[in-house]
């Protein structure tokens, strides 16, 4: 391998792990405050909501984060074989139900 080759391998190299490390980081930003909570800690609502959602099957983690300014709680519901992430606002709103 030449130089010329092998000085700009490294500086593709460099240049990628710069992008990637910036985009997580971006991702931190706007997530990353995600801190896991127990069933007692949420409101009423939350709860109300979530344990409707989980009817024959099992909450297996629930996380406090904060979303444009809101905070929301994501739960891991897994019912009859399949792991859902649910979404619900502080009022027991339910934002999202996705598959994981």
């Amino acid at each position: 391998m030449s130089l010329r080759i092998g000085v700009a391998l490294v500086a593709s190299v460099v240049a990628f792990s710069s992008s990637v490390i910036g985009c997580a980081s971006m991702h931190g930003e706007e997530g990353g405050n995600e801190v896991t909570v127990s069933i007692n800690e949420i409101p009423p609502a939350v709860r109300a909501s979530l344990e409707h959602e989980s009817v024959g099957g099992k909450i297996t983690e629930i996380e406090r984060e904060t979303k444009d300014g809101k905070t929301v709680y994501s739960a891991d519901i897994e019912l009859s074989g399949v792991t859902w992430d649910i979404t619900v606002a502080e009022d027991g709103k339910v934002l999202s139900k996705e598959k994981e």
